[in-house]
């Protein structure tokens, strides 16, 4: 198969993340492969095994912290071309189109994400590091590469920006807060950076891709309205039928980036359960 989507979901709950992940995306996407990699002793449930097209296991090459693998994702995905997303998301609409804007590209990271009511986000709280030494401000949550020299020379480096990224944090994000444990956007920043490669991976201007992020300082609210950083779920209610995914009223366009995995409760992969068993029945009529 030429075109396929994958996540990372190691450990049991975030496989069971990526069940809803592909549960979605079946549900929702004409060009709807999943492969999923899980770690080295992970086991994936019988009942969750005929969404996910394809299980790869990430190799363990002694490297501290998860993210340091996520280079791997270039030797291990099935596909020539291949979507990247976060476990923690779901789709809510179809996005097909999209393929055919990224394949004008080797390889391409999101560079806008969207606020629960589908406004730009603007805030920087969460990127203030990045600003530094001017990494470009791409996110990891979703991009696209296909099978190509480009793709295979920025995988090899983010490979050895992981194992030595202390030393690149000192460089690039002294005098600044950092995490220490980094994410992979942090990864992947540093090695576009590093290849030159900003204006190649990435482009403000760009419309698609993006993604709706639910970290709470990305939806434009003022402090007092939002105390808690941490759980967005404190402040809207969200309800999830065969129609549609319902988030402070507003109905969700494209993928979501819902991060807190309490948003992901057993009724809701119940009800994408349905649908994808109703797909499958007209289907097979």
């Amino acid at each position: 198969m030429d075109k396929g989507y994958f996540t990372f979901a190691i450990g049991q709950d975030y496989i069971r993340l990526a069940y809803a992940l592909a549960l979605s995306i079946k549900n929702t996407q004409k060009i709807n492969n999943f492969c999923v990699a899980i770690g080295d002793k992970d086991q994936v449930p019988e009942q969750y095994k005929h969404v996910f097209d394809h299980i790869v296991k990430v190799k363990n090459v002694g490297l501290k912290y998860p993210m340091a693998n996520v280079w791997q994702i270039w030797d291990l995905t099935p596909y020539k071309e291949t979507i990247h997303v976060e476990a923690d998301m779901i789709f809510t609409s179809k996005i097909d189109r999209w393929w055919d804007e990224l394949q004008q590209h080797e390889l391409f990271f999101t560079s806008k994400v969207k606020d629960y009511r589908g406004k730009i986000a603007t805030s920087d709280f969460y990127r203030r590091h990045f600003a530094k030494k001017g990494l470009p401000n791409l996110y990891n949550g979703f991009y696209y590469f296909r099978y190509s020299k480009l793709a295979h020379k920025f995988f090899m480096k983010a490979k050895e920006v992981s194992a030595r990224y202390k030393h690149y944090a000192k460089h690039f994000f002294t005098g600044t807060w950092y995490p220490e444990t980094p994410t992979t956007d942090e990864i992947f920043g540093i090695t576009a950076y590093l290849l030159d490669l900003d204006n190649v991976v990435y482009n403000p201007n760009y419309a698609v891709p993006y993604f709706t992020h639910m970290k709470v300082r990305l939806q434009d609210w003022k402090h007092a309205e939002a105390v808690d950083t941490i759980d967005w779920m404190r402040y809207l209610n969200t309800t999830i039928s065969k129609n549609s995914v319902n988030v402070g009223n507003y109905v969700q366009q494209g993928p979501f980036h819902y991060q807190n995995k309490l948003f992901m409760k057993d009724q809701m992969i119940d009800i994408m359960k349905e649908i994808y068993n109703e797909r499958r029945i007209t289907q097979s009529n």
